[in-house]
C-alpha cells in the first residue's frame, strides 16, 4: 500500500507533485521578475513550464522553468524594455484619470478607460507565452503578439481581464502573488494552446521537411 502511495507513477504521488508544482513554480516566478527587467522570460519560463508539467505530464517543472529562463533571457528582457514605458504611460494616464470619477463624465471616462485597458493587457499575455513557443527576435516578437491578439479580439479581452483581475486582487492582497501567477497562466493557456495550435503544427511541419 505504502509503495504504491509513494509510486512516482501513482495518481496521489502524480497529483501531489502537481499541486506542489503550482505554488513553487510561482514562487520561482516571483523571485525571477524581483529585477523587473526580466518580468519577461520569468513569465515565458512560468508559462511553458505550467502547460509543459502541470497540464502535461512531464517532470522536473523548475528544470523545465531554468531552461526556458535561461533560453529566453536575452529576447524577453529586450521585450520587456520595449514594453515597460508603455505600461508606466498607462498606469500614469489611469492615475490621472482616476483623480476625475468625483465627476459624472469623469467617472465614464474612467470606466471607458478600463475597458480600453483590455487590448493592452490581452497583448500582453500573448507577448511571452509566444516567445515560450515559439523563436522570434524582439521586433518578430512584439509585431507577431500584435497580430495575434487583433486577430482573436474576443479571447484578447478575457486575456486581458483575467491579467488584470490577478493585478487588482494582488493589489489588495500582496501575498497572493505568491500563489495567483501559475494559476492564471494555466487559465490563460486554455485560450492560448488552442491559438497556438495551428501554428505548432505548421512549425513542425517545416522542421519535417528540411529534415528529409
Amino acid at each position: 500500500m505504502a509503495g504504491g502511495i509513494f509510486d512516482p507513477d501513482n495518481w496521489f504521488y502524480r497529483s501531489t507533485e502537481k499541486v506542489v508544482d503550482l505554488v513553487f513554480l510561482s514562487v520561482f516566478w516571483l523571485a525571477c521578475c524581483l529585477p523587473v527587467v526580466t518580468i519577461g522570460p520569468a513569465t515565458a519560463a512560468l508559462y511553458n513550464a505550467a502547460v509543459r508539467c502541470i497540464r502535461g505530464d512531464e517532470r522536473n517543472s523548475w528544470g523545465v522553468f531554468l531552461r526556458t529562463f535561461r533560453a529566453e533571457l536575452k529576447t524577453g528582457v529586450l521585450a520587456t524594455l520595449a514594453v515597460l514605458p508603455a505600461a508606466v504611460l498607462l498606469i500614469f494616464l489611469q492615475g490621472l484619470l482616476y483623480q476625475t470619477v468625483g465627476t459624472a463624465q469623469g467617472a465614464v471616462l474612467y470606466m471607458a478607460y478600463q475597458v480600453f485597458l483590455l487590448l493592452p493587457l490581452g497583448m500582453v499575455s500573448y507577448l511571452f507565452p509566444v516567445l515560450s513557443r515559439f523563436t522570434f527576435r524582439t521586433g518578430g516578437l512584439l509585431l507577431n503578439s500584435a497580430k495575434l491578439a487583433v486577430a482573436h479580439l474576443p479571447s484578447t479581452a478575457v486575456l486581458g481581464l483575467l491579467l488584470g483581475l490577478a493585478v487588482w486582487v494582488c493589489s489588495f492582497l500582496p501575498l497572493l502573488a505568491v500563489v495567483i501567477p501559475t494559476p492564471i497562466a494555466l487559465i490563460q493557456s486554455l485560450l492560448l494552446e488552442r491559438i497556438f495550435r495551428p501554428y505548432i503544427l505548421a512549425q513542425r511541419g517545416e522542421e519535417r521537411e528540411e529534415e528529409e
